[in-house]
């Protein structure tokens, strides 16, 4: 029996097929993401749900075209941003991704979205939030008159796969947009009607990875998960024992933990079939070190002629500790005016390879804060610790700051994708092809 599992990114939209007995990732398929729409200002970022559904449709017809037997298909993706659909299941806007800036826009008194509804919901949210940008969009008449319901973009293609006409979001993508009660595990309605936002647009939720119809007759498409959920389920193998490191472009670390209780810093976000997963977000991961490359190469720029280019492996040889770099360029979820710094500079260490070393470092170290947040009795729990994501799949000196740092060797999962493998797995599971988590845990291989 085969697993489809699909992971529609930001960047990048990937599907793989998997061997249900043994987890032998028998074909993948990686395309661009080549959706983007040009905003009208600089804060949008918007994608055409369309162009992505065409995209995620050409990979599922090479896999259905070559295996007969596939037991269940698997969607993640990107979570926070929304779009709305009709009554009849289509888009009728835009996909707002989770880096659209709109709920950070002060109005007349100040205070933005984001900040107006932390205070009135009592939690959290912020920019790129679907219910920041839902509300925003509300107040200034942007809500298209024929939205039947709004949601993720995984969920949109998990529905369109098999031509449902409304959204079912499993609790791990609905805990995203904000203005939800994990207790409960669905989003507080009342809360949100009375903050003037129709919250009859926010779709019924689900807890239990149903199946939503069938993509063709006997393969069925289950209920979307978030990218953060799926990709820890595809990237280790015990979860109890093990904390994730995630670097990408951002970067994050998870956790679960057995209750809802909220931790300071840090999201509680539902888990994949019970439970909770504690997940520190940052904004920049592989983005810093790819923003310092940027540097070092308008320096040769300026100095030099022709088209620079900076080795990532050389790069990933520098050496020299001493500066201490603050990797929040662009601030946090929390904080969006912060910025990053640089301290410790002398006359000995004011080189690149002290600077390179110091974000690698300014990386973890924020990661690390994250994770130092969760619970001390939970921590004393953790005894593995596992790399995902290709800042550290391609990056062992930016593992070796990991490991010095928490004393723990790290694991790298022995294949990529992990997003499109944990969905694939959540797949097997919902489907009964697999038993449990466990046994889909048992599945993952390390390098």
């Amino acid at each position: 029996m085969k697993l489809v599992g699909l992971d529609v990114g930001t960047t990048t939209i990937c599907g793989l097929v998997a061997d249900a007995a043994s987890g032998e990732i028998l074909s993948v398929v990686t395309r661009p993401n080549a959706s983007r729409v040009p905003g009208a200002a600089p804060w949008e970022a918007l994608q055409d749900p369309r162009v992505i559904v065409e995209t995620v449709e050409t990979i599922l017809d090479e896999f259905l075209g070559r295996w007969r037997d596939i037991g269940g298909i698997g969607v993640a993706g990107q979570m926070h941003g929304i779009l709305y659909v009709d009554r009849d299941g289509k888009a009728v806007s835009p996909l707002h991704t989770w880096q659209d800036g709109r709920g950070d826009l002060a109005d007349d008194h100040g205070l933005s979205t984001a900040a107006r509804l932390t205070r009135s919901l009592g939690s959290r949210v912020s920019t790129g939030y679907g219910i920041v940008t839902h509300s925003w969009n509300a107040a200034h008449g942007r809500v298209p008159g024929t939205a039947a319901s709004l949601c993720t973009i995984p969920d949109y293609v998990a529905m369109r796969l098999c031509r449902r006409t409304a959204p079912l979001m499993d609790s791990s993508n609905a805990a995203s947009l904000g203005g939800f009660d994990l207790a409960s595990r669905d989003f507080r309605r009342g809360d949100i009607d009375g903050l003037g936002i129709d919250a009859r647009l926010f779709p019924e939720v689900t807890d239990s990875f149903p199946a939503l119809g069938q993509a063709r007759p006997g393969v069925p498409v289950f209920a979307a998960a978030g990218d953060n959920q799926a990709s820890f389920l595809g990237s280790v193998r015990d979860a109890r024992t093990t904390v994730l490191f995630n670097v990408g472009t951002g970067s994050q670390v998870s956790v679960p933990v057995d209750a809802s209780a909220e931790i300071h810093g840090l999201d509680v976000r539902p888990f994949p079939f019970g439970g909770y997963l504690a997940v520190g977000a940052a904004l920049y991961g592989g983005r810093a070190y790819a923003l310092l490359r940027s540097f070092f190469e308008r320096t040769l720029r300026l100095f030099a002629t022709g088209e620079p280019s900076v080795s990532w492996d050389l790069m990933n040889a520098a050496a020299g500790t001493g500066l201490t770099v603050d990797t929040r360029f662009s601030g946090t979820r929390d904080d969006p005016s912060i910025r990053g710094s640089i301290s410790g500079i002398g006359a000995d260490t004011f080189t690149p390879g002290h600077l390179i070393v110091g974000v690698r470092e300014g990386i973890a170290a924020e990661l690390i804060g994250y994770y130092q947040a969760v619970p001390s009795p939970r921590r004393a729990q953790v005894s593995s610790m596992t790399g995902s994501g290709n800042g550290l799949r391609m990056n062992p000196a930016l593992r070796d700051v990991f490991q010095q740092k928490l004393g723990m060797r790290m694991q790298v999962p022995a294949r990529g994708e992990e997003t499109s493998f944990g969905a694939a797995l959540i797949a097997g599971v919902a489907g009964g092809v697999l038993p449990d988590l466990a046994a889909a845990g048992r599945l993952v291989r390390y390098a």
